[in-house]
Formats: C-alpha cells, sequence, structure tokens
C-alpha cells in the first residue's frame, strides 16, 4: 500500500498518524491491522512515534499460553475406558520405543507359553496383592507373581511392561519397565527469568495470576513449564519415601497422577499425561525448597512466601 492508502485506512477507523509514525508503518505493513486493533483498545485518536514504539515492544514480547485441566463432572464408565485406552495406547507406545523389546506379545498369546518359555507383556495394573499382581490389556488379563518389593511400588492403572516365565500353572515376573525418559533430550533453557511464587508467574513485564489448580501447563515460546500441586505428589506417597522420589517415580511413569483409584477425576485432556516432556516441573506448596536436575528436566519444590527464579535457579 502506498502512504495516502495507509493513512485513508487508519483515517477511516478514525485514527490519525503521524509523519514519522507513517513512515514506520510504511516499513511495516503487515502490523497494520494489529496496530489499529491497538490504536481503539487503548481509546487512541492519534498514533505518533512514541505510540509505535510501544506498540512494538509488546509485540516482541514472549507470548504465554496456560492450559488448565477441565474437569467432566458426570462421566461414565465408557468415559474411563476411553480415557485408559487413549493413555494405555499411548504409554504402551512409549515403553516398546525406549526400550526396543523384542519379546513383546500380548497376554492372550502369552497363555499359550510353555513351561520355561519366557516373553515380555505390557499391561496395566488392574489389580494385585502382595505378591502378584492382575495385569490387562486388549486382549484379556492374567495373573503374574512378583517380588512384594516391587508390587509394593505399583499403583492401579499403572501401565508396564513385564518379563514373564511360565512355571508350572503359574506367570512369574523377574523385571518391570515403565514408560520412563530417554537420557537424549535436548534442554531448553529461558532467555529471561521467569519470576514463579505460588499465585502468579511474572516473565518480561508480564504479571499472569495463576487460578488454584492440580496441574497447569505454562508454555513460553519453546519452553514447557508444569505446575503442580504438592497435595497430588503427597497422594502418592509410599512409607520410606519422600516427595523428590515420588515425583520422578511419576515422572518415570510419564504420567503425574496415574491413578483413577487415587485421583477419581476425568479430564477433557489429560493434562498430567507426559506426551511431552517438560522443561521444568514446579510444585507448588512444597514445604521446603529444593532443586534437582533428572534427564533433562528440573525439577523445583516451592513453598508458600517464597520466590523462584527460574533461570538462575535460586529462591529468595
Amino acid at each position: 500500500m502506498e502512504k495516502i492508502e495507509i493513512l485513508k485506512s487508519f483515517l477511516q477507523d478514525g485514527i490519525q498518524i503521524t509523519p514519522k509514525a507513517l513512515e514506520l508503518i510504511v516499513n511495516n505493513q503487515e502490523i497494520i491491522d494489529k496496530i489499529k486493533n491497538y490504536a481503539k483498545q487503548k481509546n487512541l485518536i492519534l498514533i505518533d512515534e512514541n505510540v509505535f514504539l510501544e506498540f512494538e515492544k509488546i509485540e516482541k514480547q514472549p507470548e504465554i499460553k496456560i492450559l488448565y485441566p477441565e474437569e467432566i463432572f458426570n462421566f461414565t464408565i465408557d468415559d474411563v475406558l476411553k480415557t485408559l485406552k487413549k493413555r494405555f495406547e499411548f504409554l504402551s507406545k512409549t515403553i516398546q520405543e525406549n526400550h526396543h523389546i523384542s519379546n513383546l506379545t500380548s497376554i492372550h498369546k502369552a497363555k499359550k507359553l510353555k513351561k520355561g518359555e519366557e516373553a515380555t507383556v505390557i499391561g496395566m495394573i488392574k489389580d494385585k496383592t502382595t505378591y502378584t499382581i492382575v495385569i490387562e490389556d486388549f486382549t484379556g488379563y492374567e495373573t503374574i507373581q512378583l517380588d512384594a518389593r516391587i508390587v509394593e511400588k505399583l499403583f492401579f492403572d499403572d501401565i508396564i511392561a513385564v518379563n514373564i516365565k511360565k512355571e508350572e500353572e503359574k506367570f512369574v515376573g523377574d523385571k518391570i519397565l515403565f514408560p520412563s525418559l530417554s537420557f537424549f533430550r535436548k534442554t531448553i533453557n529461558l532467555k529471561k527469568e521467569l519470576i514463579i511464587t505460588n499465585s502468579e508467574i511474572k516473565f518480561d513485564d508480564k504479571i499472569v495470576l495463576l487460578k488454584p489448580s492440580e496441574i497447569i501447563r505454562v508454555y513460553i515460546e519453546d519452553y514447557k513449564l508444569f505446575l503442580i500441586n504438592s497435595r497430588v505428589i503427597k497422594s502418592y506417597k509410599q512409607k520410606n519415601g519422600n516427595d523428590v522420589e515420588v515425583l520422578i517415580s511419576l515422572i518415570e511413569r510419564r504420567h503425574l497422577n496415574p491413578s483413577f483409584f487415587i485421583c477419581k477425576k476425568l479430564y477433557k485432556k489429560d493434562l498430567f499425561l507426559l506426551d511431552e516432556i517438560p522443561d521444568s516441573i514446579v510444585v507448588l506448596n512444597s514445604r521446603e525448597p529444593f532443586y534437582k536436575a533428572y534427564k533433562g528436566i528440573n525439577i523445583f519444590f516451592l513453598p508458600n512466601g517464597k520466590k523462584l527464579f527460574l533461570k538462575e535457579k535460586r529462591f529468595e
């Protein structure tokens, strides 16, 4: 567009432009609609050089995208099964990709194993006792005997791979695999400081208030930040464990709230599922400040009344 056309376009919207601002807009015609909207939001009738520079500064600020879980309050058994099926498909595929299992078979086919034969099955924990688990996939379910120390660490609805062996009329498992994380992942670094409290985040002059939630996903350009409430972590805490170990065990499961038996909630999108790996996880409302790096993820525990300077990995 020529200068006169641009000027007429703004005048039609009741906005005047100074000569200096017009020169700047001529060289940045892709922002014409945006700067018009900006002027309307600010109730401006004149755009001068200072207004243009202020608008340009705001445009260059990184966008902060925040996702909250949307709970389904009236759900059916079919809704639960659909959610668990979707999770199973993703995590079983992840297990195969991360562990390169060579002797994988379905539970239905495993039933035909002869005495002394071995295989690996992937399934979801349907039930468990002190020494056994009941594991199921889309083809069936089977009881597998395991060491009590392994069984104790498993939750209902965990998705795992188990190496099994047929002994007489029973199956005995000697090793389990979680979806886990690859060691070979690129860590994204923040370009500017991100300040987090339990009620807000601040980044490059932008302040975003946080709503109370069990989990929140925050995206700043390519940086992925997950905020999780400490009460979720505590609900999976077992005897002699600590919150950091619990969180790491959930990360290895690639799900931060895996047991429907514990959470008793269903969501439109499962934000607890680690279908993408965050660069940082911050546990809100924790007891003590703490930092640990784990497989390329920065883990922080943030108490009330404290600020976390994420880029510097510093509490104040």
